[in-house]
This record gives C-alpha cells, sequence and structure tokens, in this order.
C-alpha cells in the first residue's frame, strides 16, 4: 500500500494491485499538481471546498465518486463523467477491494457553512488500517479506546478542527498507532510545527 498526501487533507491510497482512491482533495491542491494523476475511485467526507470541489474532481476524472446527499445537490446539473455513489454515515463499502467504514464527525462550532453530514474514515486495505478523521473539532465517530491502526490521519489547524495539543490528546486514546500524519493546517502552518513537537515528548510515531 502507498499512500501520497495532497494539501490540506488530501491523499491518495494506492493498493499493492494498483487500485488507485483519492479522498478530499479539495481546493487547496493546486488543479497542475493533479496532471498525470487518475485514481480509480474518489472518496469524499463533506461539503466544504478544501474538500469538495468540482474543478479539482474534474481534473482528477475518478471513476466512481463517493459522496453523500448534500454534495450531490450541490452538484445538480454539473456535468461529470464519473459514476456518483451515495454514502451515509454508518455504511462500510469496498471500493475496488479496499474496506472503507463511514462514521460521524463533530465539525464543531465556528463553521460559517455547518455541513448536515460530515465523515470520517476507517479504510482497511492490504492488511493495513488507516484512520482517516476528517474534519473533527471534537471527539466523535467510532469508539477508538480498542482500535489499531498502522495510520492516524490527524487534523491540527485549530479553530475549524482540532489544535495540535486536542490531537494530540485524542492519539493518545488509540489502544495502538503506528504512524500519525498531522493535516488540516495549510492557513496556519505553526500549528503543523506545534504537534511535531508536542507528538515527540508524548512519544507519538511520526
Amino acid at each position: 500500500m502507498k499512500l501520497t498526501q495532497f494539501e490540506q487533507s488530501g491523499f491518495i491510497i494506492e493498493s499493492d494491485n494498483g487500485y488507485k482512491l483519492a479522498i478530499d482533495i479539495g481546493s487547496y491542491t493546486p488543479v497542475d499538481k493533479l496532471n498525470g494523476i487518475s485514481p480509480d475511485a474518489m472518496l469524499i467526507s463533506h461539503i466544504h471546498g478544501d474538500h469538495f470541489s468540482v474543478e479539482q474532481i474534474k481534473k482528477l476524472v475518478p471513476k466512481k465518486l463517493y459522496i453523500n446527499r448534500e454534495c450531490i445537490e450541490v452538484l445538480g446539473e454539473e456535468s461529470l463523467s464519473s459514476e456518483i455513489i451515495e454514502i451515509k454515515i454508518g455504511d462500510l463499502i469496498d471500493i475496488g477491494g479496499i474496506k472503507v467504514q463511514i462514521f460521524d464527525v463533530d465539525h464543531g462550532p465556528n463553521t460559517k457553512v455547518r455541513p448536515k453530514e460530515n465523515f470520517g474514515f476507517l479504510v482497511e486495505v492490504d492488511g493495513q488500517k488507516i484512520y482517516f478523521a476528517g474534519d473533527m473539532f471534537y471527539p466523535s465517530g467510532i469508539e477508538v479506546g480498542d482500535l489499531e491502526v498502522d495510520f492516524a490521519l490527524i487534523p491540527v489547524g485549530g479553530f475549524y478542527t482540532f489544535g495540535p495539543e486536542a490531537a494530540v490528546a485524542f492519539v493518545k486514546k488509540f489502544k495502538k498507532v503506528g504512524q500519525v500524519i498531522p493535516m488540516h493546517y495549510e492557513k496556519v502552518f505553526e500549528t503543523k510545527t506545534e504537534f511535531i513537537k508536542l507528538a515527540e515528548m508524548s512519544g507519538l510515531g511520526l
């Protein structure tokens, strides 16, 4: 399995058999950076533009686009070549052999446009588990106390999501985490530096 990080909360997971799943590659990633990237599928956590951007979707041209009802309504008559598949909280889906559990995430009180649905994802691929927290402000979603994951993708930007201290405290709740990857820090890059310092002091793997 290969995991590639993009701006804000964007990732591409590539399984050993070459299947590519894009997650939340939104408006913070320049479209020119996406040249030659052709994911088989794309998964989007919620409606905000830094996660859900029609321009980036059109550039990537995923064969399948997994989005919630609110995103589908925003698309309206927008012409996309992707097959659109609606997802919702509690779904357990198989995307090209990659298993994804969808759970509810609390975005907190500071969003100007509060999403009707805001997802996190627990991904299983090639015998590895990836926890994608999405835009989490308050600890929420599935219980992590008994959860062992190889990668935890955790927002650290503050205001709209966990800040560095809250992110470290949340990661400590897991039974076991192999590697922590901070995300959602583009507007305040210093929060990534602060998170890394706190994580290293706490003995978390980065």
